[in-house]
């Protein structure tokens, strides 16, 4: 093991390898502000003995990446911003590379052992808190799974991590959704460069609002001056020379497509026609990888056009490494930076970060990192592959001198808050926070990031077959002859959209998917084309009921809308939900007038899909109804004069609505319905009891109500939890987390009877509580209600697994079975299932229409 420390002398060796400085954000490694430059032999000091031992996870100089440089950035910076850190370095490796003695360990990425391995090394050596670069194509295993391993591994050990993002996709793949949201649910903070990243972080659900916090990208403070020419190399300052008085454009970074210098130097073939005498630099090496597979091809086919455009005497190329003195060099004798890149999710650019820092407006493609940077005036922005668009920006600029001065003010406006030892201040009081917040909760009980029991999907299992989901159990006994219904298919899919957003194992990944293409199958199968739905198919596969409007469709349409905006959802099960939600969201403002719960449900599947226009009817109708009621008695701060099932999904569902729409008020008056709700059923001080099935109404004295008010039901608790999750996310209260961790513990014994309703054994929930038992039957709604409130948790990181997720042989439960009795069918035995029947399809019969009755009211057909 080597020893910690916090100085960088050992990057001296690096030089012993050959590298000179190299000259990009994404190239150049840290050791040369140590030999010179604008901060001339400024080499870190070594501190006291610190206060928080850091291990920064990244791949590390010499290695040669944008990702390698900025840790080596960061880790410099912050030995100057604080004292209380003492940094050390996991090196993900890939070549063999000697590194420095802050390099504590080495990970090969592509070997699985030794993640876990690594995070019992930091462990050994005392380190406290680990903070993980993340980028694609850094990491092993299928979209960089390997990196779970080390997550693990570091929960196991009681070291938190914080997550910082390179990149965030608008679109990604169902496996880097899945992935990089386990990654986030059990990351103590989550950072970003910029606030549009931060948003679709959270818009694609990869991470949860309260985990995102903005730290920009540093800049070294040697871009903030010019170094003496005098001391740079001799052809850098012939080159200085050449360029000296004429319109000057840069460009730099590691060489590769992407970065689109064929758009510039189109576009320089039209700028030279206005402005003869300008020149642009292209400097940075080919990028290595490129380099390895296709060798100079980029770079060639640039030089070929350069020379077919005639532009020999105004484009240079600099095939080099540079040192940050010869970068900054470059930079302050440059007019204009341009970044032509092609990729427009980019969300963060070094080379850009580094121009502002020096002061340099630019003029850039519109990609991500770019829109933010410069939205402010610091330059220009242009539609991607667009080089007419590009020359006639950088002509504007050059030809209008005040456009640009004002420009260049903006730049230079930005310089002041970029260089890295700010940004590292920032940094390091996150990395504090989440020390000491660890460490308060190791000695206070009642952490809010909770262990959940080991996920058993068993009797989900067990529940379940190619057709869909059966409604009722006698005890643990799936009884077929409730066959199916809607409501719980739309439970199910939900359940399985939110296991593939958590992450799990590759068995548990193809039974959820297996469990969303039935459910999809079954919901489409349910659809009349006048906008109603069936909802309950027997065992034999055929409806038991005429198309109408109910619950049910409004349980479909929340299910298709989680379907639709889970990235982790694979494409061809989202296709079909968003051609279903497409046929029932129009008709959705029909739903208030069969009731406020099916509204309520739709709503919270349109927010989920972000259909801002379906959403806002229902979400009208939601507030118009608790202001209404509430007018009649302020005590009484509700959407009802009563208070029945499933009851904070009223608020949740007006919550999500009124976020959508960007509408403050109604998110406000949404969480003081749902903190008045969490008061009368006792949540606020510490033990749920949920409304039983004998309602609760306006007027009626309390005595009533604690006296018996019948069975308290799963769904209850489930809705209270997840609507508490959603209030944290959106308030960032801790009360609503510590609330919300409380509503999950209703399952496992924090309730009124002291029982616990989850039987680990087989991972079934029990149908309800009384006062002093659980019912013995352990049904589809409880048992899916129970995974839909861990799920949310598990999703906003208030809880974490113990380990992976685990399906273990079901074993009888020792309850009775209090539920009324049923009877059995003879066409197949009690727990297996009948072979013969309608499996390809669904037929829909001519038989009477039928009222069923859940959760206590009436499903009228």
């Amino acid at each position: 093991m080597k020893g910690f420390h916090p100085n960088d002398h050992a990057r001296k060796g690096f030089r012993k390898d050959g590298l000179s400085s190299t000259f990009a954000p994404e190239t150049h490694p840290g050791v040369s502000r140590f030999f010179g430059g604008a901060r001339g032999n400024n080499v870190l000091m070594s501190h006291p003995a610190a206060t928080y031992r850091l291990g920064i996870v990244s791949t590390y100089l010499p290695r040669r990446c944008g990702l390698a440089t900025y840790t080596a950035d960061l880790r410099e910076a912050l030995g100057v911003a604080t004292d209380d850190l003492e940094t050390v370095v996991v090196a993900i490796d890939r070549d063999g590379h000697s590194y420095g003695d802050e390099v504590v360990v080495t990970i090969n990425q592509d070997r699985i052992e030794d993640y876990s391995a690594a995070a019992r090394a930091l462990r050994e050596a005392g380190v406290q808190v680990v903070l993980i670069q993340h980028e694609y194509g850094i990491f092993g295993g299928t979209d960089g799974s390997h990196l779970l391993e080390l997550t693990r591994a570091l929960n196991a050990c009681g070291i938190p991590y914080l997550l910082t993002l390179h990149t965030v996709l608008s679109r990604p793949s169902s496996g880097q959704a899945a992935t990089l949201r386990a990654l986030c649910a059990r990351a103590a903070r989550v950072t970003v460069f910029t606030e549009t990243a931060r948003r679709v972080a959270i818009r694609t659900g990869v991470a949860a609002g309260h985990q995102l916090v903005v730290v920009p990208h540093g800049a070294p403070d040697a871009m903030r001056q010019p170094p003496d020419p005098a001391t740079l190399r001799t052809d850098l300052r012939e080159l200085l020379d050449k360029v000296a008085d004429k319109p000057t454009l840069t460009t730099f970074g590691l060489l590769s497509e992407g970065k689109g210098i064929d758009i510039a130097i189109d576009a320089l073939a039209a700028v030279v026609k206005e402005h003869p005498d300008t020149q642009y630099i292209v400097a940075g090496a080919t990028h290595p990888e490129i380099k390895r597979r296709d060798g100079e091809v980029y770079r060639e086919s640039l030089q070929a056009r350069v020379e077919l455009l005639g532009l020999n005497d105004n484009v240079h190329f600099v095939d080099a490494f540079l040192a940050l003195d010869e970068l900054s060099a470059i930079l302050h004798a440059s007019t204009l930076f341009v970044t032509p890149y092609r990729q427009p999710e980019q969300i963060c650019s070094g080379a850009l970060t580094f121009a502002l820092g020096a002061g340099l407006p630019a003029v850039s493609t519109s990609y991500s990192y770019a829109e933010d940077m410069l939205a402010g005036g610091a330059g220009r922005v242009v539609p991607i592959g667009d080089d007419a668009a590009l020359a006639a920006e950088i002509n504007d600029l050059l030809t209008d001198g005040r456009a640009l001065a004002a420009a260049k003010s903006v730049a230079e406006a930005c310089a002041v808050w970029l260089p890295w030892p700010a940004v590292a201040a920032r940094e390091a009081e996150l990395v504090a926070d989440v020390v000491r917040q660890t460490q308060a909760a190791t000695a206070r009980p009642g952490h809010s990031t909770a262990t959940a029991p080991v996920l058993n999907l068993a009797h989900l299992d067990r529940l379940t077959d190619e057709i869909g989901i059966i409604q009722f159990s006698r005890g643990s006994n799936p009884e077929l002859a409730s066959g199916y219904c809607v409501d719980d298919v739309a439970r199910l899919a939900i359940v399985a959209a939110d296991l593939l957003a958590v992450g799990i194992d590759t068995k548990q990944t193809a039974q959820a998917t297996r469990w969303l293409r039935q459910s999809i199958r079954f919901l489409t199968a349910a659809y009349d084309p006048s906008g109603a739905m069936h909802n309950v198919l027997s065992y034999g596969g055929t409806w038991q009921d005429w198309p109408h409007h109910g619950d049910h469709v409004g349980r479909a349409v929340w299910a298709l809308g989680v379907l639709v905006g889970t990235p982790a959802v694979p494409d061809d099960i989202r296709r079909p939900a968003a051609a279903l939600l497409d046929e029932l969201g129009p008709r959705t403002h029909q739903l208030p007038e069969i009731g406020l719960r099916t509204a309520a449900y739709a709503l919270i599947g349109l927010a989920r899909a972000g259909r801002t226009e379906q959403a806002a009817p229902l979400l009208r109708r939601l507030d118009e109804a608790l202001l209404t009621t509430s007018a009649v008695d302020p005590s009484w701060r509700w959407f009802e004069p009563e208070l029945t099932y499933d009851n904070a999904r009223l608020p949740q569902a007006m919550l999500l609505g009124a976020a959508l729409l960007e509408d403050d008020a109604m998110a406000a008056r949404a969480v003081a319905a749902l903190d008045w709700y969490a008061q009368h059923v006792g949540l606020a001080d510490g033990t749920l009891r949920c409304v039983g099935n004998r309602w609760h109404r306006r007027g009626e004295s309390p005595a009533v109500w604690l006296a018996d008010d019948g069975d308290e039901q799963p769904l209850d608790a489930a809705a209270i939890t997840e609507a508490m999750v959603d209030a944290w996310q959106h308030t960032a209260d801790p009360t609503s987390a510590r609330l919300a961790g409380w509503g999950y513990s209703w399952f496992l014994g924090r309730n009124r009877a002291g029982a616990r309703l989850y039987v680990d054994a087989t991972g079934a929930c029990h149908d309800g509580l009384s006062a002093t038992e659980p019912n013995g039957n352990q049904g589809a709604e409880s048992t899916l209600a129970y995974y839909q409130a861990l799920l949310s948790l598990l999703k906003a990181g208030l809880a974490a697994l113990p380990h992976p997720v685990v399906a273990t042989t079901p074993v009888p439960t020792s309850l009775p079975v209090t539920g009324p009795s049923r009877t059995t069918p003879n066409k197949a035995p009690t727990g297996t299932r009948a072979v013969g029947r309608a499996s390809a399809g669904f037929s829909a019969t001519a038989q009477p229409p039928r009222s069923r009755t859940t959760e206590g009211h009436s499903d009228a057909l």
